[in-house]
């Protein structure tokens, strides 16, 4: 991973003084887009994000804990450990990660393994407990846009997902190979269904096919709750065929991604 430092960026220093992350109070990662097609890129972008928060909004400082760019650099934004300011109400029990990109275009595989990378960090520094959101799912707002929001409730895959493209454009999906990793799933559900205390991506995969299929999930973070449970057994019921007890068995599983 190619991470830049606010000092190699260009940083302004900020107007007061950082407040601190405590640990103990994060809960989760918000996914955020710059919200400009076509718009700029690497430092040039990252200045420009602080100059529009620190000028224009009046914030002490650029919002965004993390910023990716297109090619898969990953850019310091505040301070590391300090509060950011990209999710008002939020900013105090996230971390914010924002795409130097337009989130409604596919994202090269670079950006996308930017993206994972830092997540994986964020798990892995905060003991793997943490639920990822897009920005929609806090506020009033289309942010990440569609593409980049699917990808990410979808489990932040390190493949160009549907539509997707790498930077070169020269790796296409690989369908049959994505059909079979699917299908693998549904057959380890066939012994460890996923139910109620059930967390992880196969999780959020389900949270999602249940989204796109208008049924509620209630959150899609990744943990098998009690929404959730509710919206299976709804499916299952739609569909006549499935028991429904609320859990994901392979058939379960099958119908949802593949019916």
């Amino acid at each position: 991973m190619k991470f830049v430092t606010r000092q190699e960026w260009g940083a302004t220093a900020p107007k007061k003084p950082w407040t601190w992350i405590t640990p103990s109070r994060i809960e989760g990662i918000v996914i955020h887009h710059s919200g400009v097609e076509g718009g700029p890129t690497g430092k040039d972008a990252v200045r420009a994000f602080e100059r529009h928060h620190m000028n224009t909004r009046g914030w002490s400082s650029i919002a965004y804990n993390w910023l990716v760019d297109v090619d898969g650099t990953v850019y310091e934004g505040r301070a590391q450990s300090a509060v950011g300011g990209a999710t008002k109400g939020w900013n105090f029990k996230t971390e914010a990660i924002s795409y130097i990109g337009y989130g409604f275009e596919p994202l090269t595989l670079e950006a996308q393994q930017g993206i994972k990378q830092v997540i994986d960090y964020l798990q892995h520094k905060y003991k793997n407990s943490l639920w990822i959101k897009g920005h929609r799912d806090l506020a009033n707002t289309s942010c990440p846009g569609d593409w980049l929001y699917d990808w990410v409730m979808a489990g932040a895959k390190e493949v160009a997902a549907a539509g997707g493209v790498t930077q070169d454009d020269t790796k296409p999906v690989d369908w049959e190979e994505l059909i079979r990793y699917l299908r693998n799933v549904g057959k380890g559900l066939a012994k460890k269904p996923l139910k109620r205390g059930s967390r992880g991506k196969n999780v959020l995969a389900v949270q999602d096919a249940l989204k796109k299929r208008d049924i509620d999930p209630g959150p899609i973070d990744g943990i098998f709750g009690f929404k959730t449970k509710k919206a299976v057994q709804k499916f299952q019921l739609n569909q006549g065929f499935l028991k429904p007890n609320g859990r994901v068995d392979e058939r379960t599983w099958d119908a949802l991604l593949f019916r």
